[in-house]
């Protein structure tokens, strides 16, 4: 049996905690909280710019689906779920590339290590 190289365990560390990580995370929510302001024509034909209203944005299915946030005190919440979906993407983008280093090892211990000076077919 081989032994493992020196950097696995640090690697399986690093791996064990952004599954830590993952774990801890709770309430995400995919998209945008943006403002939205409305330009309003009147009768008199003057124009007034109305807002901000916060608004909720998203794709599904290749589409932009937006919901107006009416409660004030749900900006901060969504913001929040917001921040929190981010760190979900980028401790899941970390712990893939720590899987293919150690897959990298894995797949350097089945594969035998060729001999210097190429091939070793003989002519």
């Amino acid at each position: 049996m081989k032994t493992a190289p020196a950097n696995y365990p640090n690697l399986e560390q690093q791996r064990q905690g952004l599954l830590r990580r993952l774990a801890d995370l709770r309430e995400l929510r995919r998209g945008s909280l943006t403002e939205q302001f409305l330009t309003v024509k009147h009768a008199d034909g003057s124009k007034v710019r109305r807002g901000p209203y916060p608004l909720l944005t998203r794709k599904e299915a290749q589409k932009t689906v937006s919901l107006r946030v009416t409660d004030p005190a749900l900006v901060p919440v969504y913001r929040q779920q917001i921040r929190t979906m981010r760190e979900f993407e980028s401790v899941v983008e970390q712990l893939v590339r720590v899987g293919e280093q150690l897959g990298d090892l894995a797949v350097a211990e089945v594969v035998p290590k060729k001999t210097p000076g190429g091939t070793g077919a003989k002519r």
